[in-house]
């Protein structure tokens, strides 16, 4: 757990002034509705962090009156220089929830603040209970539920290329030497080679050119006149897959469905949702560590799938 980053990372959104008469008991809260059960994990998986850290797991009154004085106290803009840390930390926390007031749960606009729920949230993390669900259930949950709204939303926005893609897609089937694999990867073989077939923990050099449907260049080592080298179990899953089917010296052209590239991830030029076309030639397996190496961007772009695979 990073220090400070338990509100500023998880950015908490809200806008609730603590008095000293206020109950900081453990309660179990009602929820009905998505958002009800957004707002009060979003405030147990941060006081649980906040008791870890910064309480040393002190659960005593003492201790909770006198963040949630801070807090009080850093919202008010005044400082009591009396429980120096604790104050501190209100301060920061109260900054935060002064600073984004308006701009919704966790930054999002669509989603309404229920300060009650978030302070029952706090104070049933702070004092390390269980009631309706644990710390740990509801760091889950909140990762997976805003990750799936921030999937529809940018289906919402970006639907059109899926459209598009599995359009293209579907004709292109239709064309001769085209073959699709039960994923949904096409392939043309433009030459066949001879060498040996990469396994999933192989290094390799490929010469690619990348471009989307409509023929606009993303990334071209063709353009670069420099070879990348890369793992084959480091990049796209479409291009995992037809590395493993290449035989040294061959060159394909591949056609990756958005799936099987960067989904709904926003990569500049590669827009969510987007279709991927490749002319990609293998040169050799290599058997010591890759050199020349990609670019850290061009790595990264090939690994954002992977990354996004292994936070779900």
């Amino acid at each position: 757990m990073k220090k400070l980053n338990i509100f500023i990372a998880v950015a908490l959104v809200a806008a609730f002034a603590f008095s000293s008469c206020e109950s900081n008991k453990a309660k179990l809260p009602t929820l009905k509705t998505q958002i009800d059960s957004l707002n009060y994990a979003f405030g147990l998986a941060n006081g649980d962090g906040i008791k870890s850290y910064y309480l040393k797991g002190d659960s005593t009154d003492k201790a909770i009156k006198s963040l949630l004085e801070g807090i009080k106290e850093g919202m008010k803009g005044t400082v009591d220089k009396d429980n120096a840390e604790l104050v501190d930390l209100g301060i920061k926390i109260g900054s935060s929830l002064k600073d984004q007031k308006k701009s919704g749960l966790m930054g999002d606009s669509t989603l309404k603040v229920d300060i009650d729920l978030i302070k029952q949230g706090l104070v049933n993390g702070l004092r390390g209970s269980k009631v309706q669900m644990t710390a740990t259930e509801a760091q889950t949950y909140l990762q997976t539920t805003m990750q799936n709204l921030q999937a529809k939303k940018m289906e919402a926005s970006f639907g059109p290329n899926k459209t598009a893609g599995e359009m293209f897609l579907a004709e292109n089937a239709k064309k001769p030497g085209v073959i699709t694999t039960p994923s949904g990867l096409q392939y043309e073989i433009i030459k066949k080679g001879n060498g040996p077939i990469p396994t999933e923990t192989s290094n390799v050099k490929v010469h690619y050119h990348g471009t989307l449907i409509d023929g606009t260049v993303f990334d071209s080592s063709v353009d670069r006149k420099e070879p990348a080298v890369f793992p084959v179990n480091g990049v796209i899953k479409g291009w995992t897959e037809v590395l493993k089917l290449m035989p040294v010296g061959s060159k394909y052209k591949v056609y990756v469905p958005q799936d099987l590239a960067y989904g709904n991830a926003d990569r500049g030029a590669i827009k969510p949702f987007s279709m991927l076309i490749f002319d990609v030639e293998l040169l050799s397996i290599e058997k010591d560590a890759p050199a020349p190496q990609m670019s850290a961007e061009q790595m990264q772009q090939m690994q954002q799938q992977m990354q996004q695979q292994q936070q779900q």
